[in-house]
């Protein structure tokens, strides 16, 4: 059975102010400040939408009729589970449930682009950004959120909200292939790593910045993990990459190679074409300044 620990709780009426003072108790915690850095920003920033959610929403004066206002943190194995409550008049309840139901069957790409959609949205009058809260929990946590309404009175409902964050999540990154810049798709839960394509992006540091910062993730991630899973096979399929490239495709491979020293194994495969002779000694340059082995496949020319 998996361990649980109740790790953080409050049960209660829900201000601004209140907010302040838990998410003040909760950076205080042990359990919170061995968190591991990523997890513990995404599991914040889902409490923030949890806590705002329910100081705005909540029915007030319900004392004696319904639970009042609830939230825990539990450690569950290899998870974090947030868990909340709170009273909800019956006309938002059909919109919490519509709202929830959205965001949880979307997959991951098409709840960006929402998102995206909503934030770029012209605001209106009395907008208050209704649903975002939702789509970044599904985001932040990487799994669907499960809710229900177990209890009313009259037309007072008692909505709960259970959402799971993986202690190690991993994020995918995706970026598509353009005129000057490579595919890129980084996908843990499919176990796909590819960079392919031509690489001469106008700002280099800013695309590369984003792989190198998503590494570090994943080094952490597998450092941690007690998974056995297959290594993962980092496919380099790059046509060409020019000089400013070729230091950040370098300090790539300068990071698997640090992960690899720490006896996580990791399987790098460099593509070049039949007749590209200089793009297999690059490659081999590369393996041989970041210490990082890698196989070597020849692709037929098309």
């Amino acid at each position: 059975m998996a361990s649980e620990k109740n790790f953080f709780s409050y049960t209660g009426p829900v201000t601004y102010k209140k907010i302040d003072r838990l998410l003040k108790d909760l950076k205080k915690s042990d359990d919170f400040i061995a968190m591991h850095k990523t997890t513990a920003r995404r599991l914040y920033a889902i409490l923030v939408e949890i806590l705002e959610n329910i100081a705005k929403h909540s029915v007030r004066k319900i004392s004696g009729i319904l639970p009042e206002p609830f939230i825990s943190l539990e450690k569950r194995g290899e998870k974090v589970l947030i868990i909340s409550g709170n009273p909800v008049s019956d006309d938002k309840k059909e919109e919490l449930a519509a709202q929830i139901d959205l965001v949880n069957h979307l997959d991951e790409a098409a709840l960006i682009s929402f998102y995206e959609d909503k934030i770029n949205r012209k605001s209106k009058k009395n907008d208050n950004g209704a649903g975002l809260g939702f789509i970044l929990m599904r985001l932040k946590s990487g799994n669907k959120i499960d809710f229900s309404f177990p209890e009313n009175a009259g037309d007072i409902s008692y909505f709960t909200m259970q959402i799971a964050v993986n202690k190690y999540i991993m994020r995918n990154l995706l970026i598509e292939r353009t005129a000057s810049s490579p595919k890129v798709v980084l996908d843990p839960e499919n176990n796909i790593f590819e960079i392919s394509g031509e690489s001469r992006p106008p700002d280099v540091a800013a695309f590369y910045n984003e792989i190198l910062n998503w590494f570090d993730d994943f080094s952490l991630y597998m450092v941690k993990s007690h998974q056995d899973v297959p290594p993962p096979v980092f496919n380099l399929d790059l046509e060409y990459f020019n000089s400013s490239s070729a230091k950040y495709i370098l300090d790539f491979c300068k990071l698997m190679a640090a992960t690899k020293s720490k006896g996580r194994e990791i399987i790098v495969k460099w593509h070049y074409e039949s007749d590209d002779m200089d793009m297999l000694e690059t490659g081999r340059e590369m393996s041989k300044i970041s210490k990082m082995p890698f196989e070597y496949v020849q692709k037929d020319l098309k």
